[in-house]
């Protein structure tokens, strides 16, 4: 039965081949800066969780596989792959790779980032969570063990950094946070804190020198400002471009406004066990109080869609016949009257500010909602960096806003939000963790889907977050810049040109 479980499994994340490589590129002497609403933060890609951050972190560290344009697996540190059985994967690593401080890649190294991984401390555990065993077979040869299949494995490695043994053990972990080597397309220069991080181009890199000699990803939260930036050639990309802003540049022969379909679902998640919210009365009054439609169309522009659930339409597995809960003011007061709170209650809502497309505007208008249907919300923003670490060590809520993406495009990775025992969750059922893990066990992606689509309705109702819309991808780009963006919010720029 496995091996046509497996069959099915390799139609699904794309056949590689053995000896598959990468185009090689001339060095030039470009310099491309990128802003961003968030800087990294660190550069210790064990610590990075962020997508913003990763976009940094990705052109120093170089995974063992990541996705094309196209979103097809490719091949970067690992030239191919095994699967051996059910719960054991042979990754073919490539030879002849050194990191940035001349540290050979090899097996070891694999196998020192899959292990630093697994500990429970780290921020990354949840990619390679299930893995129960990583082995040296030879030099340039890995194998992998899993407790129960795991048929995200592979994409999940697309998000892992892989790192340099000797470097990282005699150096430390906060030396490496600001000073990080990889084996990637760019070196570290330089990172002023809350302003820039600067890259140069690695002339020994393996897939062969960048085009672009130096890459600077600059913080700046102020959406406007971001397009100011752009408007004087500032910077050459810009990423959640203000929504309100976009007709302003149509015809600007310098500069292009770009979207992509949407893959980050973002929700108001709510601490299932403290105060009012234990009960599922005041969990579903909360998204019946709240007006998604109007705040995806008045604040994102209509860049984005309301969701059912955190699942985004997407995303395998996804369920079609939910609907989203409405806007019924008068149904929450209701549900908030039955529950035991008729005058409603007090709580904190908490927020990034510059991360996500109109995060603080989207958390403003939530709190208006909560406090029209009788719960009072202090709205507390906060920086990201310490943000993104709150968020990690638990320390968010009562509610607050956060964004998901998926590396998989997989129902499974979302409803983690939801599950028991993970830090990137507020809430747990035994029921519905049981068909949880079943499902995300399952290697064919139809029985697999089915089974996320059985969860969800459950999810609904149990309402465990204010489940709120996916954005759109939206970029600033000059058009000096040979370069696309990609649905999944990653910032390539490995393969860019300046024209």
């Amino acid at each position: 039965m496995w091996k046509r479980r497996l069959s099915l499994l390799l139609i699904a994340v794309v056949a590689m081949p053995i000896a598959a490589g990468i185009p090689v590129f001339g060095a030039g002497a470009a310099a491309v800066t990128v802003a961003q609403g968030t800087e990294p933060a660190s550069l210790d890609a064990f610590q990075e969780i962020s997508r913003s951050g990763y976009n940094v972190t990705l052109h120093i560290y170089d995974p063992l596989f990541m996705r094309s344009e196209s979103g097809a697996i490719m091949p970067m540190l690992a030239t191919g792959y095994t699967i051996v059985n059910a719960t054991t994967w042979q990754f073919s690593l490539r030879k002849g790779v050194r990191f940035h401080n001349g540290e050979p890649f090899d097996a070891s190294a694999v196998k020192f980032t899959f292990d630093h991984d697994l500990l429970k401390e780290s921020a990354q555990n949840y990619l390679l969570n299930g893995v129960k065993d990583v082995r040296i077979v030879d030099p340039y040869t890995v194998q992998v063990t899993t407790a129960s299949p795991m048929p995200l494995l592979l994409f999940n490695l697309t998000l892992v950094g892989i790192m340099p043994p000797h470097y990282y053990e005699t150096r430390g972990a906060s030396f490496v946070a600001t000073h990080p080597v990889g084996t990637g397309p760019y070196r570290f220069q330089s990172w002023v804190k809350d302003d820039r991080v600067t890259l140069t181009a690695n002339a020994g890199y393996w897939g062969g020198a960048p085009r672009i000699a130096t890459l600077v990803f600059r913080l700046i939260p102020d959406p406007a400002a971001r397009v100011a930036a752009l408007r004087t050639g500032e910077a050459d990309i810009i990423t959640d471009f203000p929504p309100d802003l976009a007709s302003s540049l149509q015809g600007n022969p310098q500069i292009q406004v770009e979207t992509t379909k949407g893959t980050r679902s973002i929700n108001i998640m709510l601490d299932t066990g403290a105060g009012p919210l234990r009960d599922k009365r005041v969990r579903q009054a909360l998204n019946y109080a709240v007006d998604k439609d109007t705040i995806v169309k008045k604040l994102l522009g209509g860049f984005g869609t309301v969701e059912a659930t955190l699942v985004p339409a997407t995303y395998l597995g996804v369920n079609p016949l939910l609907t989203p809960y409405p806007y019924d003011p008068a149904k929450a007061k209701n549900l908030l009257a039955e529950a035991g709170y008729p005058n409603g209650f007090s709580t904190i809502f908490q927020s990034p500010r510059g991360r996500y497309l109109a995060d603080a505007e989207v958390s403003q208008a939530t709190v208006g909602y909560l406090k029209a249907a009788g719960v009072n919300a202090e709205l507390r923003y906060f920086e990201w960096g310490n943000y993104v670490n709150m968020y990690f060590k638990h320390q968010l809520g009562p509610i607050f806003l956060i964004g998901s993406a998926s590396a998989a495009l997989d129902a499974g990775d979302a409803l983690e939000n939801v599950s028991c025992g993970v830090w990137d969750s507020w809430y747990c059922n035994p029921a519905i963790q049981a068909r949880y893990v079943k499902a995300r066990s399952t290697l064919d992606p139809a029985r697999r889907a089915a089974l996320y689509r059985e969860i969800q309705p459950l999810v609904f109702d149990e309402a465990p977050i204010i489940f709120m819309y996916t954005q759109q991808g939206i970029y600033g780009v000059n058009k000096r810049l040979d370069w696309t963006p990609r649905a999944d919010e990653t910032l390539w720029l490995a393969k860019a040109t300046v024209k």
